[in-house]
């Protein structure tokens, strides 16, 4: 031991590793038994005790830092004592003091640290520290002390609490460091609960109040991470933490509120509005006049919106206090509430005026802080304002009226809860004040939304109250909420004005989530009904005389879409639509029935998470299906188109699968496998007899040919059914079991359909399921060998052997084989990196080397099935693997390639980047800039397009990097913006945006000197042939027209 310190003491920094090293021997040695802690102290002795102020900080250093480390069970309480009184006994030693208040903090952590120890340090660090002389790591050591001490031995303290108090408050006096402040407030506030503070209130309060308002700016490297917001909250919490501080606080608070900073006053408004409720009535009472007059200006010349919500908030609050209290039996509440309700009635003689809409906000303010409050406010001012809209013939003043008698709702909300939020301890038949207001309320509003001929924003309030007016608790019955919903369907089916149609469809999706039942009584069967079921219906709609099949069914649908989301409204609305879909498919109304199907599809998508999707296979799907299939199975399947259906149409199959996706992805395990077996039952059996499809003896009868979409044989119609299979089984989690013996065999024999089937529906869906089945496949050693033999090996051979009989298959093939490699990269198996490297050695292919570019896009590109709502293995940094593999692979080739080629290179690069996360992408600028500046001098649109669109995301995130490049980049973007060869509308309209982002982020001295050419170049595209160009030009032009020096920003 004796070594060990004395070769602490010749170590030049009790940082140093050294130092270090040596304090952790020292607590090995006392953990291990070896030596104690007393051992040390003794051993120390002349260095504790040496004239030298310097040896003797050091050595009580090490004494401390030995402590803070050292084991709770090698300390007894003997060794606390002892401890204590030998670094309490020493405080007065001034050089020595951050040591000693070092080892001071580690002894109160130890529990063997008990309350008589807490008082000697109290009281020593009082007496021989003057905290404030000291450096912030040392004060903040006495407040981490205080902090442990009221927080563990706050009965021992509170003996000496006059004592404890004052001291406190010498130590807190004129600190400045944040980090010791938020500690000093929050023990402030403890010490205001715990402690009788009555006879030092004036002491406290100036230690406190002097910091207010807080102006603290934290510094960009602060490691702390503290707050202008965090200081303010604590020293508001200590201000509002007793009604003692309220005479000392209230007029320097109204003080403030004069204050010519915002945020002063913004500081003295929040705790004004969090002290006055804790100040009580008696406090807030002689300051009501200053009060009005200061907030009232505060909100009606607010020239910031937050500052009005605080200053309305302070409103609420000096409210809610006086109805909580009356001194000397005069109603102060009444008297306040009538210099406010006066004062505002007063501007609301003119409500269309700008001072209309504040004061409407004091009095909502004023009416939801209390129940006294809102029956004060209401009786006061209800009247009055429904007479002046009654007698009122101006459509813009009724407007306003209007939107004040709604801010009575939005505080009845606010006060009494709504059917959105409700109030737990409100009792279950309370009813707002404002009833006895409801039917010239009902009558007032409604009116204002069915006049036709009226203002629309009038128009509009008027629905808006309705709405409000039903979340009200008990406010309406059901047959109220009924005609009301009549009033919204109306708006929906036979508005001509948009927006209030909208809005009508809006409050009918919001109330459809809280009155269900009455939605599904009064407004589904008004939709459904207007959607056409006969031959007459389908010829002119009756109601609006117009051609039904081209309008109105489809905003219907849309309206029901939004409408029917709740469990019990799409329990209606299916059958009803099914039906339809009936009707209009015999019809072969193909436009009427992709609209059905889509209604269907886009409601499923909002239900996705909602329990009762998953019975909807047995219904939804079974009907589909049965409607898909059977007009497959009658003619010929060499004669084709024998049999006329809409379900031959390729954009009613791939709704068809959405839908069936959809609901597949929302069925559990068990229910996955049992529909995936009746589903492989279906196409891969041709199973056509099972109970779960809808065909009659009569229909099965009829058939003739047999079901094996599967097939490369079967017609046209059955092959494109594939991509119902692949929607259902593409749409599995990877624990569902596949009812087929051997997946190698199975998926060998999708590959060989999808590579011989002249289908390209049927081809593409069964790459994409291969490549699902592939994706979600947990034997590893199979997938292994079945991607060596049948994907690096067979397929491969395909489209990389140079045979003559091979041609026909070479692109199928590699398409396939893409599918099939982003199965592997989306779980980052090491063989996809070697299957890139087979589609990256085609590029320098005649015949398929644009198409292997091409493809890059399927590779890191997003997809509908391979994704992880299709339960699809994807892991996390996959893409940034897929580019850093890529990257050297695409630069080398690109510098190696022939001309001929080289834009291959450069297509997959684009790909690659477009699909990148923006991070990666930036990461990696440098050696990219010189690769998309020659894509552009290149004459392919869509490598263009994209390498322009990367241009404007480099420009708008690594400024630094263009400006190298703007001499270069410029000409280039310029001439994309021109009508020539190569510059589709789509390139011109990017090299204009992206010319237009330019003067927000390169410096101008870069910039500047190529204004007057772009501007002069830019009149081509002014008199370009495309609208949508000319107005991109028009927007570019005035920018550069702007830019005219250095951003001040």
């Amino acid at each position: 031991m004796e070594r060990l310190v004395r070769n602490y003491m010749v170590t030049s920094n009790d940082a140093t590793e050294e130092a270090k090293s040596i304090v952790s021997e020292i607590v090995y040695s006392i953990k291990s038994g070896q030596a104690t802690l007393i051992t040390l102290v003794q051993v120390l002795g002349e260095f504790l005790t040496n004239e030298d102020v310097t040896i003797r900080a050091k050595g009580t250093g090490l004494l401390s830092a030995v402590l803070a480390d050292c084991p709770q069970e090698q300390v007894n309480n003997a060794a606390i004592n002892v401890l204590v009184d030998f670094y309490c006994e020493r405080l007065s030693d001034t050089a020595s003091a951050p040591e000693l208040l070092q080892g001071i903090e580690s002894l109160t952590r130890f529990n063997a640290f008990h309350d008589e120890n807490s008082v000697k340090v109290a009281k020593s660090i009082f007496t021989s520290v003057n905290v404030q002389s000291f450096q912030q790591t040392t004060r903040h050591y006495v407040f981490q002390i205080f902090d442990r001490l009221l927080k563990h031995h706050l009965s021992a303290l509170k003996q000496a609490e006059q004592d404890f108090v004052i001291g406190f408050i010498q130590v807190m006096d004129g600190e400045k460091d944040p980090r010791n402040l938020l500690l000093a407030f929050s023990l402030v506030k403890l010490i205001i609960h715990e402690f009788d503070i009555s006879k030092r209130v004036e002491l406290l309060f100036e230690v406190t109040f002097c910091y207010f308002p807080i102006t603290f700016k934290p510094p960009p490297d602060d490691p702390y991470g503290i707050t202008a917001d965090d200081l303010k909250i604590a020293l508001r919490e200590c201000l509002s933490a007793t009604p003692y501080f309220a005479e000392l606080a209230m007029p320097l608070l109204i003080e403030k509120l004069t204050s010519s900073s915002g945020n002063a006053k913004k500081d003295s408004m929040e705790t004004l509005a969090s002290c006055a409720p804790v100040y009580g009535a008696k406090s807030i009472v002689p300051h009501l006049e200053e009060l009005w007059e200061y907030l009232r200006e505060e909100v009606v010349n607010a020239t910031d919106d937050s500052f009005e919500i605080i200053a309305l908030e302070a409103i609420k609050s000096v409210v809610a206090t006086l109805s909580s209290g009356i001194i000397n039996k005069m109603d102060h509440l009444q008297q306040f509430l009538k210099t406010i309700i006066t004062e505002c009635m007063e501007n609301l003689k003119e409500p269309e005026l700008k001072l209309a809409k504040p004061c409407g906000r004091i009095l909502m303010y004023c009416a939801m802080a209390s129940d006294p409050s809102f029956n004060i406010v209401m009786l006061a001012t209800l009247r009055v304002l429904i007479q002046q809209y009654k007698e009122s013939e101006l459509a813009t003043r009724k407007k306003g009226i209007l939107e004040v008698l709604r801010v009575f709702i939005t505080a009845s909300k606010n006060l009494y809860g709504s059917i959105e939020n409700p109030l737990q301890d409100l009792d279950a038949d309370f009813v707002t004040p404002l009833s006895s207001f409801k039917d010239v309320y009902i009558e007032i509003f409604s009116s204002a939304l069915l006049s036709q001929n009226e203002y629309n924003e009038l128009r509009l309030c008027g629905l808006l109250g309705l709405h409000d007016m039903i979340f009200l608790h008990q406010f309406f019955n059901d047959d109220e909420v009924g005609i009301i919903l009549q009033y919204f369907n109306r708006a929906v089916l036979e508005e001509t004005d948009q927006e209030i149609s909208n809005e009508a469809l809006k409050s009918l999706a919001n109330i459809a989530k809280y009155k269900s039942n009455i939605v599904l009584e009064v407004t589904l069967p008004v939709f459904l009904d207007i959607l056409p079921y006969d031959k007459d219906e389908m010829k002119i709609d009756n109601i609006h005389g117009m051609n039904l099949k081209k309008a109105n069914y489809v905003k219907t649908l849309d309206a029901l879409s939004e409408l029917a989301i709740e469990p019990i409204l799409f329990e209606a609305y299916v059958p009803q639509i099914l039906n339809k879909l009936d009707f209009a498919s015999a019809e072969i109304d193909l436009e009427y029935s992709e609209s059905l199907l889509q209604s269907l599809h886009n409601l499923l998508l909002k239900k996705t998470h909602h329990s009762d999707i998953s019975r909807y296979v047995d219904i939804i799907v079974p009907h589909l299906l049965t409607k898909s299939i059977g007009p497959s199975l009658y003619g010929n399947s060499d004669i084709e188109n024998t049999i006329q259906s809409v379900f031959f149409d390729k954009k009613v199959i791939k709704i068809v699968a959405g839908i069936i996706s959809v609901i597949t992805k929302n069925l559990n395990v068990s229910e996955q496998s049992i529909f995936i077996s009746q589903m492989f039952e279906i196409f891969v059996k041709g199973n056509l007899n099972l109970n779960y499809l809808g065909f009659s003896d009569q229909e099965k009868a009829l058939f003739s040919t047999t079901f094996y979409p599967l097939s490369v044989e079967s017609s046209s119609q059955q092959q494109n059914l594939t991509l119902l299979f692949t929607a259902a089984v593409g749409s599995c989690r990877k624990e569902v079991p596949y009812p087929s013996p051997n997946i190698s065999e199975f998926l060998s024999n999708l590959v060989e359909i999808s590579l011989n089937t002249k289908n390209e529906l049927q081809h593409h869906s069964l790459a994409q399921l291969a490549a699902s089945i592939l994706n979600k496949w947990n034997q590893e050693n199979e997938l292994n060998q079945f991607v060596e033999t049948k994907i690096l090996g067979e397929l491969r051979n395909h489209f990389a052997l140079s045979s003559t009989g091979n041609e026909v298959m070479k692109q199928p093939s590699l398409d396939i084989f893409i599918w099939l490699t982003k199965a592997l990269i989306l779980r980052t198996h090491l063989l996809g990196y070697r299957c890139v490297d087979q589609i990256t050695s085609q590029f320098n292919d005649p015949m398929l080397g644009k198409r292997a570019s091409e493809r890059f896009e399927v590779l890191i590109g997003e997809s509908d099935l391979l994704n992880k709502q299709s339960f699809a293995v994807v892991k996390t940094l996959h893409k940034q693997r897929f580019f850093n593999y890529c990257m050297p692979i695409l630069a080398e080739g690109f510098k190696l390639s022939s001309d001929e080629v080289k834009h291959n290179y450069l297509i997959a690069l684009s790909h690659l980047l477009r699909n990148i996360p923006k991070q990666v992408l930036l990461s990696e600028l440098p050696s990219l800039i010189p690769l998309l500046i020659h894509s552009l001098s290149l004459p392919d649109a869509e490598l263009k397009s994209s390498t322009i669109d990367t241009f404007y995301i480099i420009s708008a995130n690594a400024p630094h990097i263009i400006s190298e490049h703007i001499s270069s980049l410029i000409p280039l973007l310029l001439s994309s913006t021109k009508g020539d060869k190569g510059n589709t509308m789509r390139v011109r309209i990017s090299a204009l945006q992206c010319l237009g982002i330019l003067p927000n982020h390169i410096p101008f001295d870069v910039l500047f000197p190529f204004k007057s050419k772009i501007l002069r170049e830019l009149s081509a595209a002014l008199d370009d042939k495309k609208r949508l160009v000319r107005k991109q030009a028009v927007d570019c032009r005035n920018k550069w027209f702007l830019f005219i020096g250095p951003r001040t920003d």
